[in-house]
């Protein structure tokens, strides 16, 4: 009976420990919980240029930060901070979509 009474903490409880297990042996393909601010934060997905505590704050009920697993493997590949972690990935895709726009616009030239 208690268990009913509990089981939407239960549950939320155990896909947090899920989570944050799988962040532990580096397994980010599969999140089993859709996210939060909170989390982000937790993971250390904030800083003063980036600050997540306002959207909180301002009860933003989105889903946390969007490619946060991309991010999370830059910081702990290149031991960057957060900051330098979205200038990197954020550089890759800059770089990506531009060789997309040079490679279309020679096939059509």
């Amino acid at each position: 009976k208690v268990c009913f009474l509990f089981r939407k903490q239960i549950f939320n409880l155990a896909n947090r420990g899920a989570d944050q297990m799988n962040r532990l042996v580096g397994y980010h393909i599969l999140p089993t919980t859709v996210g939060s601010f909170e989390d982000d934060i937790e993971d250390g997905l904030t800083s003063s240029q980036f600050d997540l505590e306002a959207n909180i704050d301002q009860n933003d009920n989105r889903a946390g930060l969007k490619d946060k697993e991309e991010i999370l493997k830059i910081m702990k590949k290149q031991k960057v901070s957060f900051d330098e972690a979205r200038l990197i990935r954020q550089q890759r895709l800059l770089k990506k979509n531009v060789s997309g726009i040079w490679f279309e616009r020679s096939i059509s030239s």
